[in-house]
């Protein structure tokens, strides 16, 4: 029987392992902080009070942080995961700061 090459976090090199936690910590806390930012200036706009909008934004953040630190473990593919990470970070502050 043999192994798949590429198929376990343990085949991959330091460099691409350390690319995994900084891109899923560091990247998913930048997108929920974004979600909770993009959140909490939206729902006031639809009539909920601020201060509920951003504690509702705050608890929901859970929902958001943890799958995203858990794609970039379970992914094949972590460099373009943590582009599309960063990208949707970017995207989601910056629709924040417009709004």
């Amino acid at each position: 029987m043999t192994a798949r090459r590429g198929s376990m976090v343990a085949d991959e090199g330091a460099a691409l392992i350390l690319w995994r936690i900084a891109a899923g910590f560091v990247g998913g806390y930048a997108l929920t902080s974004g979600f909770v930012a993009l959140l909490g200036s939206v729902l006031p706009l639809a009539g909920m009070a601020r201060g509920e909008a951003v504690s509702l934004a705050a608890m929901l953040a859970l929902f958001v942080y943890v799958p995203a630190c858990l794609l970039m473990f379970a992914t094949r593919r972590p460099l373009r995961d943590g582009a599309l990470l960063s990208a949707g970070a970017a995207a989601t502050i910056a629709l924040a700061r417009a709004i």
